[in-house]
């Protein structure tokens, strides 16, 4: 089921580096189809996909951007969706939601040093 999720964004217009980081973020989320954004009062952020994490999503705008508030989670209307409805009406597909997969950095390496002491026979403490 693909959903709608719309971020509100608190930037400065001319600001382009920051509607750029905001797309790159949208856009490596898992799900993602499309992301546009929407100016008026604020910018407002409309990303589409399906099992899209929008706590996840928004917390990584905040972290990059500063101020986001998540505005709506909801199913894309049929409205937006016109022309992929009719495609997917006439052929069956089933698909399997794909997990979320994280970033596997496995066991940190340590480099080992082996000090000996040249006088092995004496009280290091004396």
């Amino acid at each position: 089921m693909k959903q709608k999720v719309i971020i509100k964004l608190f930037m400065d217009r001319n600001d382009q580096r920051s509607r750029t980081k905001a797309f790159k973020i949208a856009v490596s989320q898992p799900g993602v189809e499309s992301v546009a954004i929407q100016e008026g009062d604020n910018y407002n952020l409309d990303v589409v996909g399906e099992h899209i994490d929008a706590v996840v999503l928004t917390n990584c705008l905040r972290k990059k951007l500063g101020h986001a508030q998540l505005v709506s989670v909801g199913p894309v209307a049929a409205d937006d969706n016109n022309a992929s409805a009719n495609a997917e009406a006439s052929e069956p597909v089933t698909t399997q939601p794909q997990p979320y997969s994280y970033p596997d950095f496995g066991v940190p390496q340590y480099q080992v040093y082996e000090v000996r002491d040249p006088n092995p026979e004496c009280c290091s403490i004396m």
